[in-house]
């Protein structure tokens, strides 16, 4: 079945994704374990290890596949692009396949940005992941182990070709996020992949290539400046749960 025009990589389920993976890279990056300790493979050791591997990582990039599998449709959607972290909360999602977009991040300012739209939208990291915990990880506030319960992947325990598989079930702040899969490098301890398990049924994975860290990175990559025609408008207000819908002028 061919992919559905109406649902591209820009929906607001998808961003969300984006900003909710970027959010966990930025906890390995916050990462404060103070050894990596022996060299075992149960599963404290590894954590620690993977904590260990970004303690000083300041800034990363990395080419990803973002694929995504929607309930009820055999073909998946798959976006390409780069992804650009400064600790504490600068990032930059740069869209190259299928369409060209991009998303910027400062702290808890987020701008969307569709060139073939000639518009700009304007939101908040808490309104788009509906958790405040990618705040709290951006701020350099926690380390991986403090925001999420972690566990072997099913069916694993220790490597399995050259990679770790986890489960990572967010707790206390983080709880209202969706589980995530992560892939960890066996021999760099660097995170490969990210597993999103929306309760919709849409599963959504992140491959990361090509990553690079503390290269210094141009202080312009992280900063949007709108082109010549091109207007910045702020994402409409969210309604509460217990707001009356609104109503209508038509008689």
């Amino acid at each position: 079945m061919p992919f559905p025009r109406p649902i591209t990589a820009w929906s607001h389920g998808t961003r969300r994704a984006a900003l909710a993976v970027a959010a966990l890279l930025a906890v390995g990056l916050a990462g404060i374990a103070e050894s990596a300790g022996p060299a075992t493979d149960d599963l404290a050791s590894v954590v620690s290890r993977i904590e260990a591997a970004y303690r000083n990582t300041k800034e990363l990039q990395a080419d990803f596949v973002q694929t995504t599998h929607y309930e009820g449709f055999s073909t998946p959607y798959i976006s390409k692009g780069r992804l650009s972290i400064r600790r504490p909360a600068l990032m930059r999602w740069s869209y190259s396949e299928p369409s060209h977009h991009q998303i910027f991040v400062n702290g808890d300012t987020v701008i969307y940005f569709v060139p073939e739209h000639q518009q700009a939208i304007r939101s908040t990291m808490d309104r788009e992941v509906q958790s405040p915990v990618p705040l709290m990880l951006l701020a350099d506030v926690a380390a991986l182990s403090k925001q999420f319960s972690i566990n072997w992947a099913a069916g694993t325990e220790g490597p399995a070709k050259g990679r770790y598989q986890l489960t990572l079930t967010g707790k206390e702040a983080a709880a209202a996020l969706a589980p995530m899969t992560i892939a960890v490098d066996a021999g760099t301890h660097l995170i490969q992949t990210v597993t999103l398990h929306d309760p919709s049924g849409a599963e959504t994975t992140y491959e990361f290539s090509h990553l690079t860290l503390n290269t210094k990175l141009d202080d312009a990559l992280f900063v949007f400046t709108p082109p010549p025609g091109v207007d910045v408008v702020d994402a409409p207000p969210l309604l509460s749960p217990n707001a009356p819908e609104p109503k209508s002028e038509l008689k």
